[in-house]
């Protein structure tokens, strides 16, 4: 076996195996939070989360919130749940405010699909959306 005289580690195999297998997801895949914020929340928070993106100055009576002061504002630490739950949607009960911003993990359920292993990959990016979210936080 040609491994056995050349080995090759196992997270470069593991990736070839991804780029050969092709349509098969790979379980090796992470989210990722910045390709999604970027897609889904940057057209209203900004590409840098300071609530200036370019659909923010056509939403009627809607101000998207500044994210990067989001720890600034709650003593210092970042209020991931918080974020979590906002970034989700799925568990709060609908206000009329609540509506101004879409339902992510409804949205990204359509995208992925019903199945356990499907829900377990939209709550793994909205992690990732969160942590990005996180990343953009002020000093």
């Amino acid at each position: 076996m040609l491994l056995r005289f050349f080995p090759i580690p196992a997270a470069i195999a593991w990736a070839a195996a991804c780029l050969w297998l092709g349509a098969v997801p790979c379980a090796a895949q992470t989210p990722d939070g910045k390709k999604d914020y970027d897609q889904y929340c940057a057209v209203c928070h900004g590409p840098r989360g300071d609530g200036k993106g370019v659909a923010s100055y056509t939403l009627s009576g809607t101000n998207p919130s500044d994210l990067t002061q989001l720890s600034r504002r709650n003593g210092g630490k970042f209020p991931f749940d918080e974020v979590y739950a906002i970034v989700d949607g799925r568990k709060e009960f609908p206000s009329h405010e609540r509506l101004n911003m879409p339902f992510f993990g409804t949205n990204l359920e359509m995208e992925e699909g019903q199945s356990r292993e499907a829900k377990a990959r939209v709550d793994a990016r909205i992690t990732a959306i969160v942590r990005y979210v996180e990343s953009l936080q002020k000093k």
